[in-house]
């Protein structure tokens, strides 16, 4: 009866992270995409923080799993 039960498949394909890289500036992007290398200077908190200062809203948790490869970017 359950055989073929299998978790629903998440219809995003990018995360709130990637969209927002897109949609800025290429100079913008890069200071972006040193800030989420940058785990030692950059806390997923701090930064969500500084990003909410600037308009751009990222919650500390979604940096957290783009930073980790779980988010929906690397989901096959």
């Amino acid at each position: 009866m359950l055989e073929d039960l299998v978790p629903p498949r998440n219809g995003s394909e990018y995360c709130k992270v990637a969209i927002t890289l897109s949609d800025l500036s290429a100079d913008d992007k890069a200071i972006l995409e040193a800030a989420l290398d940058d785990t030692e200077s950059w806390a997923a908190n701090t930064l969500s923080n500084q990003l909410r200062l600037r308009g751009i809203s990222l919650a500390d948790v979604t940096l957290t799993k783009h930073r980790r490869k779980t988010c929906a970017c690397h989901r096959q």
